[in-house]
């Protein structure tokens, strides 16, 4: 008489191990999007994905840079003397939407206020991607699925592509695989326990590594002859100044278009012996080759070589930022360690010097011990 009244038990208690295993091994607490433009998922720069902000979603802007998803919008990110930091993204039709990003406004090109903005993650701008997609005329799909997270999927409706039941189907390995290491990137690693007796003693003169907030890093590279890949080496978050000779900007224009969609800024290298009229028509030269190239303008400027302090001090009375590394010499574990060690201070370092196959190794340890590692702004050089 007592055997069937077993079996609710033994479900129950079922129910309670499974309770206890799924928040394991089940779905995430935080939900997981996954980008994707047409008919294929997004890599972008550092790995941003989309991220959800009161309900809404927002996406990286470099999503609508035709150079790195094709999607057919311009974009432009950078600063402007009389609205700070903008962004602004353009199709060929000539609509465009700026984002004031100091001031959290978005506005058309008939100068029109817009019920949405920009938000900021990680020092890149996201952009609200259901209220652009309308805005452009673009398509925006939020495809969830129940075990490879949800696709965000942002697509051209005057292009050919699949419709969204088949991209989920014929994308579901890419999209599975881009899951899982999402999912292992947001586990914890356990770090073993270290007991005070085992603990070591920081050296006096010196804070734990990853407690230098206090010296502040202003990166910058000599990109003008550069080949291969270079953004990439850059972990998410840091952030350099980018010189190029003016000569040098026609052949690096993929390049630039790259480096300002990654976040980067843009300077102009020039030689520091020329005179001062001679170095302000090369700079106006530049300006202009940087607008058709990726619609901006820097006002940034490095001098090379032997330089007179005139040269400099004309340059900056003409409303020039004049870019001074003091720390030229190639950077490795030592010179982080010894004459970085001065606090508090600035450094602005030049990484020309530096091998290119040293040079992610180094700025991901500047970034993992904490240094205070700044975008180059024209505003704060």
């Amino acid at each position: 008489m007592n055997r069937p009244r077993r079996l609710p038990a033994l479900l129950c208690a079922l129910a309670l191990v499974c309770a206890l295993i799924l928040p394991v091994w089940g779905v995430p607490s935080t939900p997981v999007y996954l980008l994707a433009a047409n008919d294929k998922f997004c890599d972008l720069p550092g790995g941003a994905l989309p991220v959800a902000i009161n309900g809404i979603i927002y996406i990286p802007y470099s999503t609508f840079d035709r150079n790195l998803t094709g999607v057919d919008l311009g974009v432009y990110y950078g600063i402007t003397p009389e609205h700070g930091t903008v962004l602004t993204l353009y199709s060929v039709n000539r609509s465009t939407l700026t984002f004031h990003l100091n001031k959290s406004q978005c506005e058309d090109d008939q100068g029109n206020l817009m019920n949405f903005s920009a938000t900021t993650r990680n020092n890149i701008p996201y952009v609200p991607a259901s209220a652009v997609c309308n805005f452009f005329g673009l398509q925006y799909s939020f495809l969830p699925t129940v075990d490879r997270g949800t696709a965000i999927r942002i697509s051209n409706p005057s292009s050919p592509h699949m419709d969204d039941s088949t991209f989920l189907s014929s994308a579901r390995s890419a999209m599975t695989t881009r899951y899982n290491q999402v999912l292992q990137s947001l586990s914890p690693h356990p770090s073993a326990a270290v007991t005070p007796s085992s603990a070591p003693t920081p050296a006096i003169s010196r804070p734990p590594a990853g407690n230098n907030e206090d010296i502040r890093i202003y990166l910058s590279l000599d990109a003008s002859q550069w080949t291969g890949e270079l953004t990439g080496l850059f972990p998410n978050g840091v952030h350099a100044l980018l010189l190029f000779t003016p000569d040098s900007l026609s052949n690096q224009s993929a390049l630039i278009r790259k480096a300002v969609a990654a976040g980067h800024s843009v300077g102009i290298l020039l030689d520091g012996s020329m005179d001062a009229q001679s170095a302000l028509a090369e700079l106006d030269r530049a300006n202009d080759l940087l607008s058709h190239i990726a619609r901006i303008k820097t006002r940034t400027v490095s001098l090379s070589g032997p330089s007179a302090s005139s040269l400099g001090s004309a340059l900056e009375a003409a409303d020039w930022v004049l870019w001074r590394p003091n720390l030229r010499s190639a950077i490795d574990s030592s010179t982080i360690q010894t004459v970085l060690g001065t606090r508090p201070a600035t450094f602005r370092i030049d990484l020309t010097a530096t091998p290119a196959s040293s040079l992610s190794r180094i700025t991901a340890t500047l970034q993992r011990e904490g240094y205070d590692l700044r975008r180059p702004l024209e505003t704060e050089l």
